[in-house]
């Protein structure tokens, strides 16, 4: 079922907050823009943008957000609906994999901050004492793609209450080691396929690329040993020192050891492939049902 949110008030906007000392400050986990950009691809035909539920940590002033899932939604002029049940099912199988993290405010696509996104902010504000809101511009092809961070702050004139106005906070892109290099893959296989923004190499042509590289390493690396051990070039010391500790670390498995290992590990990675993709498939497949049903 769905559940119209509405609120009284205005929406009014405002930068003041940026730099007032012991503001809110906001960390984006690179996964969670990737994750609002693969939902606003995948959005209905006709929608304007897209809203979801960011997921991460408070510690004080500091918002972490490492994660995010999509909420289905209708917006008119006359109302604005979520699905809320839709929103609780997904949170409570989030937590139930990452249960210390907590909902912190809602992302939405778009290049600015209108009237409908107060009364999403209000929903949201139902079970978060201040949330964040997400604001991404994805340029679509005009411009560079961005992303703001703001909370709310009441407007009033003595006791009563004239508005909402939107502030925008400091916020900025964080990557841990994981992060870091899942970013030096893309960019390893974008430069790869020469990408130019149309399409990504699949998980197979990504292994194929790595090893055919690594090939050509090793051989470029048992040419120049084959030189020096034939006196074509000079022995360098350091050069040959490195080689050895490389060989060092290379497990001393027979052949036909070292190829039942190698390829248990290649068969556990493409089982990993194939039970991602289909719980993405079963995702779409879900959100799909449950527009039709409703």
């Amino acid at each position: 079922a769905r559940r119209s949110v509405l609120a009284p008030g205005g929406c009014m906007f405002s930068s003041s907050h940026l730099h007032v000392p012991g503001g809110v400050e906001v960390e984006v986990h690179p996964v969670v823009l990737f994750s609002v950009v693969d939902h606003y691809s995948r959005r209905e035909e006709g929608q304007g943008r897209v809203i979801g539920t960011l997921l991460g940590t408070v510690t004080g002033n500091k918002v972490e957000i490492f994660s995010c899932f999509p909420v289905p939604h209708t917006e008119s002029e006359e109302q604005v609906a979520v699905n809320t049940d839709f929103h609780a099912t997904m949170l409570s199988l989030y937590q139930r994999v990452q249960p210390s993290h907590q909902v912190v405010g809602w992302y939405s696509t778009g290049d600015g901050v209108s009237d409908s996104s107060l009364l999403f902010h209000d929903f949201y504000g139902q079970d978060v004492e201040r949330p964040v809101h997400l604001l991404v511009d994805l340029g679509l092809g005009t411009r560079r793609m961005s992303c703001k961070a703001y909370v709310s702050k009441q407007l009033s004139l003595g006791g009563a209450t004239l508005g909402t106005s939107f502030e925008e906070v400091r916020a900025g892109v964080v990557m841990a080691e994981a992060d870091r290099v899942g970013m030096e893959m893309l960019f390893k296989s974008a430069t790869a396929s020469g990408f130019s923004g149309a399409a990504s190499l699949s998980d197979a042509d990504s292994m194929e690329v790595t090893i055919k590289k690594m090939l050509k390493t090793l051989q470029g690396v048992g040419e120049y040993v084959d030189e020096v051990a034939s006196g074509a070039k000079p022995r360098d010391a350091e050069l040959i020192g490195l080689l050895q500790t490389a060989m060092a670390a290379a497990p001393a498995l027979p052949p036909n050891a070292f190829g039942k290992v190698f390829s248990s590990q290649v068969q556990d990675m493409l089982v990993a492939v194939y039970l991602a993709n289909l719980t993405r498939a079963q995702l779409a497949l879900a959100e799909k049902l449950q527009a039709v049903a409703i």
